[in-house]
């Protein structure tokens, strides 16, 4: 199958096209119940103000408007879901783009709704209201408490997501589709001149040709630098905003309100953080065991993604990569394996790559139908396998919401959590995929596994650590381009050390990420390194006490946006404010780098 045959999503089944009566009335009807909602919020007098308490009629209403916003929550996914199907696929449909655009002002109105609703609880004890009520959105509401002691008024919070649209997020949007339409061209190493986009680059590095994979390198810095200083413009308007606004809500810092968007304490994240500065040894002896095997003493950027000479390379066909997930997928139950064949067979994956296709791979889900996309970038490497399995792990996350009946407000798991399935998954094939090798293959996927946890580990901090510089430095003026790479080095330099060539580091690393540029979302890097060793945990769990674990794994996976990240994780005897729990997910880091050192030897 070449690439041009590979599947595309079929979107057809959330609606049947753009242009649809189905379509636009779904947009008429969610505008129209806002409307209603909002009238209604403006009758109640509801908002931000003296202190309340509940009394019987308030009881009925609190109950309303929670059913109100879920219902309006999930009809609002669905339509930006089934938008970004074709928005993420191809940056040059036009009428799609239109659409996205039209879609920003009920996203906006939503989120304003949804901050009255936040600001007005925070004006009463809503542990009455836990008391007397159900128990279904009691960790909602708790934190709606704890968040609303950091709004603004409600005029001012209103005016900051109008003009969000027009700021961060248009910021934010600008980046993806520069990086998503611009080319270079390029007369690379064995190929015809072509055209070549960031993604196709990207999966040009992990060539065994080093001229190919250089080549591809020195490319991608070139593409991205025709836009680097409106990516710098960009990123300095982003992490501008969200200084301003947090300093206006009473944030300590960004990192203050990233942590209580998810549901983890400062204690936690400085155990996590402080076992994986211990094991930068153990990665830094992999990446010199890497380049020894290349004849190097360092490694070049362009290298860390390379395949070894001298392991069993194994190139995957789209149905090879499939029956692949799938075998490994039954070895720990049925019922993941069978959800693996229904996603394939319902036509939810978007598998080449292609000019004007979003760079990466993410899921996403589409509530009120109770489906999921997933969309890769699939180069037919065991990388490429590893990531179909961590992307159906997120797509299972969402059936065991769907399942246990969650509602949009329920269902609002922190990214940390959200990447709970889909290291468990990826874990699954891995374990399998080293079980049933030899020592040549063993060598291949070793290399692959400890790229992976390198980039999750030690460049996801690099990317911690700069983010927080960005943003510090950020409150006294706007940074340059110059400076923005000086300080990717400098993170790069402190997490890879002399293991990576200081000359051949990547200093446009902040313009090839997205995630620097969502302004919702703050240091949206440290909880991939959480949801991976937490997911290796648990699945040291599920090793030691398998008796009844599918179970209990289901129910915390339906769970995520219901309780914090510590009480969960007690559900399986684990404390996150522990280095000690890190340190075991990491000890098995430790020991595949040592195997890896003993195999290239």
């Amino acid at each position: 199958m070449s690439q041009s045959d590979l599947p595309h999503w079929q979107l057809s089944s959330i609606f049947p096209g753009l242009e649809s009566s189905a379509y636009e009335t779904a947009k008429l009807e969610l505008q129209t119940k806002l409307n209603a909602l909002e009238t209604l919020m403006n009758e109640q007098g509801l908002g931000s103000g003296r202190q309340a308490s509940l009394s019987p009629a308030t009881i009925p209403l609190l109950e309303s408007l929670l059913t109100d916003l879920n219902k309006l929550s999930d009809e609002l996914i669905d339509l930006l879901s089934y938008v970004t199907g074709f928005t993420a696929t191809n940056a040059f449909d036009s009428a799609a783009q239109a659409e996205a655009s039209s879609l920003k002002p009920l996203r906006g109105q939503l989120s304003i709704l949804k901050t009255r609703f936040t600001a007005w609880l925070g004006t009463f004890n809503t542990n009455e209201f836990i008391e007397d009520s159900a128990q279904a959105h009691a960790h909602f509401l708790r934190k709606a408490r704890v968040i609303a002691q950091h709004l603004m008024t409600d005029d001012a919070e209103a005016l900051a997501a109008r003009l969000d649209e027009s700021g961060a997020s248009a910021w934010s949007k600008l980046h993806t589709d520069l990086v998503s339409r611009t080319t270079i061209q390029r007369d690379l190493p064995g190929r015809e001149t072509a055209e070549y986009s960031l993604a196709e680059l990207k999966n040009l590095q992990s060539s065994a040709d080093s001229a190919l994979r250089r080549a591809a390198f020195e490319a991608e810095l070139e593409l991205l630098s025709q836009n680097e200083v409106a990516f710098a413009a960009a990123m300095n308007s982003i992490k501008g905003q969200v200084n301003i606004l947090c300093e206006s809500r009473g944030w300590p810092s960004a990192l203050a309100q990233s942590l209580v968007q998810n549901n983890i304490s400062a204690k936690s994240l400085n155990a996590l953080q402080t076992a994986c500065l211990e094991t930068f040894p153990d990665f830094r002896r992999y990446l010199r065991a890497k380049a020894k095997a290349f004849g190097k003493d360092t490694l070049a950027w362009y290298d860390l993604a390379a395949p070894l000479a001298s392991g069993q390379e194994r190139h995957f066909s789209w149905d090879e990569a499939k029956a692949y997930v799938i075998t490994h997928f039954r070895s720990y139950s049925d019922d993941l394996a069978a959800f693996a064949e229904h996603v394939f067979s319902e036509g939810w994956c978007d598998v080449p790559p292609r000019k004007g296709k979003r760079n990466g791979a993410f899921c996403m889900g589409i509530p009120g139908r109770k489906e999921s996309r997933i969309l890769l970038n699939f180069g037919h490497t065991l990388d490429d396998v590893f990531t179909l399995a961590h992307e159906l792990g997120h797509a299972h996350h969402n059936e065991q919401l769907y399942r246990a009946g969650r509602t949009a407000l329920q269902s609002d798991t922190p990214m940390l959590l959200a990447e709970t399935a889909s290291i468990f998954c990826e874990t699954i094939v891995l374990n399998a995929a080293l079980a049933e090798a030899n020592d040549a293959e063993r060598l291949a996927i070793l290399a692959q596994d400890l790229l992976s946890t390198t980039g999750l580990v030690v460049d996801i901090y690099s990317r911690f650590i700069f983010e927080e510089s960005v943003f510090e430095r950020r409150k006294l003026r706007e940074l340059s381009v110059a400076e923005l790479n000086e300080i990717m080095l400098n993170a790069q330099a402190a997490t890879y050390g002399s293991a990576l060539s200081e000359a051949e580091r990547h200093p446009l690393m902040w313009a090839h990420k997205g995630h620097y540029y969502n302004s919702a979302r703050s240091y949206y890097n440290y909880p991939y390194t959480f949801g991976y060793l937490f997911g290796l945990g648990l699945y040291n769990v599920y090793q030691n006490e398998p008796e009844g674990f599918h179970e209990r794994y289901d129910t915390l996976l339906s769970s995520t946006g219901m309780a914090d990240a510590a009480t969960l994780a007690r559900g399986f005897g684990i404390n996150i404010e522990s280095a000690d729990f890190w340190r075991g997910s990491l000890d098995l880091i430790g020991e595949r780098s040592r195997q890896f050192e003993a195999l290239i030897d």
